[in-house]
This record gives C-alpha cells, structure tokens and sequence, in this order.
C-alpha cells in the first residue's frame, strides 16, 4: 500500500540558517540590568526564563518578548528579539558586555525608506549596565579600524562565504575559490554570474565595524545590493570573537520569497588571502 505523504506547515516565523548556531544560552535567566544608554533613556531588560523577557523604559510599563541568547565569550552576550507590534516592524538586539559593563544595542526597522520599502535601517546605540553600586562606566564600546585589510572565511555548515573588510566604513563579499569550482561544474550560469561579479564589478556594500574589546567585534551590514535589485534584503548584525574563530548573530529583514525574517545563527572562522579584492578600486562607492 503506498503511503501518502503531506507537506509540513511553515514555521509562523522563517528560520533561514539557525540550524547554523550552537546551543542558546541561559544563564541571564533570573537576571535584571539596567541599561544606559546614550539616547538619553534608561532602560529595564529582565530575563523572566528561557523564552521570555521584559523591556521597556525604565519606571514604565515594560514588555514581554521571546528571546534568543548566544555566547561570543565567558562574559560577552548576544540577545536578539523581534518587537511584536512594532509599527513599523521592528528587531532589537543587544551585546551585553558583562566584563566591562557595556552595551551595544540595534534597534533595527523596515518600512522606512520610501523607494525600498523591504529595506531594513539599522540604529546602532551604545550605552553602559548600571553596577551594582549605582555608578554607570564612562567608557563606550566604539567604532574601530582594527578589522581594516583582513578577510575571513566564515562557514555555516557546507556553505561558506568570504567577508571582505576592504575600509572602515565598507566590506566586500565573495565565495571561496574552491566553491567556485564546485559551481562552475554543477550550475554554469551562476558560476558565469559570480565570475561576472568577482572580475568585473564588485560585491560591496557598507558595514560598521565596533571594538567589544581585545579580539571580540561587531560586525553590521546592510544587504542594500539585494534591495535595489530584488526588492528586499536583510540587517546582518554579528558578534566576533576572533580569539576563537567564530561568531554569533542574527539576520533581520525579509527571505527570498518576500516574507519576514529574524533569526540567529553561527558560523566558524579562519582567515583568508583575499588580497586581489583589496587592491581594486570600488565600482560602488566613491571613497
């Protein structure tokens, strides 16, 4: 007798490559800060359990949100959650940097830009955690050149892409060398696409780069290439650590078929010679 199968329903929310991530953390759970950051508010971020959280100004009436925590380091915390009823949409995340009691925060949107309006526009806003005492550290996590001239292989799984920090204030994309091999034989036309690309143009879009601390970073990016030739693209927003080769962060924006997404991940790291790609100039971007 043959059996019949029924396709399974989408999850309510796409979940892309968070298959790519380790295990969400839970030692916030119990735990209350308060944030203040350097748009002038204070704000109460409390983990009530596994799932759950409250945030909101602090003295008023915070919200509750499911959440996901991921660890970069012992001390350093990457929390990420969707605003549920935010108009216009809206995803929240947070690196809490227990060692020196400093915050990195992006409120991130779309909805806002009238010609790409799938465009996600991030707000990045740093800020310090209230000790214990009732002092609040002077010092800010901050925009950085560290990352200037590198370039790192990160892998999720079997996919691998090569991010490219050509400037401060720009990064570059590519694949692997070895991956376009293994395209040029299974799908020519993408291989003929990317060679395009790699040879001709450039893949390159801006980013932010921001010092935790000694060998941990964020990394921001807009996919804007992506909106102005699909209509829709993502915020890209990672927490390094390239102590250990490796990140944790979130993507928020919209999938390849329109519809909302906002999910962590992971991936690994090694360095990667992509010296070529640093000497040309931009076909984007007036430096």
């Amino acid at each position: 007798m043959r059996q019949e199968y029924q396709e399974l329903p989408k999850p309510k929310q796409y979940e892309g490559m968070s298959q790519y991530r380790p295990p969400l953390c839970y030692e916030l759970v119990g735990k209350e800060f308060d944030l203040v950051m350097d748009d002038g508010y204070e704000y109460e971020l409390a983990f009530i359990d596994r799932k759950t959280l409250k945030y909101g100004i602090k003295d008023k009436e915070a919200k509750e949100y499911v959440y996901d925590c991921l660890k970069a380091d012992n001390d350093t915390y990457f929390v990420n959650f969707e605003v549920t009823g935010a108009k216009p949409r809206a995803g929240l995340s947070f690196v809490l940097d227990m060692e020196q009691s400093l915050v990195t925060q992006n409120y991130c949107t779309v909805g806002q830009n009238p010609r790409y309006p799938k465009m996600p526009k991030p707000v990045i806003t740093f800020g310090a955690i209230r000790k214990e005492d009732g002092t609040v550290p002077a010092l800010r996590h901050g925009y950085t050149e560290d990352l200037v001239g590198r370039s790192i292989k990160w892998s999720y799984g079997t996919l691998a892409v090569v991010h490219v920090y050509s400037s401060e204030r720009y990064y570059r994309l590519t694949i692997p060398k070895e991956a376009f091999e293994r395209l040029k034989k299974e799908n020519p036309e993408r291989y003929e696409e990317m060679k395009k690309r790699n040879g001709e143009t450039l893949y390159e879009e801006p980013g932010d780069y921001i010092k935790i601390k000694e060998g941990i970073y964020v990394f921001n990016a807009n996919e804007e290439m992506a909106c102005r030739t699909r209509g829709q693209g993502n915020n890209l927003f990672f927490l390094m650590n390239l102590n250990r080769m490796h990140d944790v962060g979130r993507s928020f924006g919209h999938n390849g078929d329109g519809e909302p997404e906002n999910y962590t991940y992971g991936a690994f790291g090694e360095y990667y010679d992509t010296s070529e790609l640093h000497r040309r100039k931009s076909t984007e971007y007036i430096r």
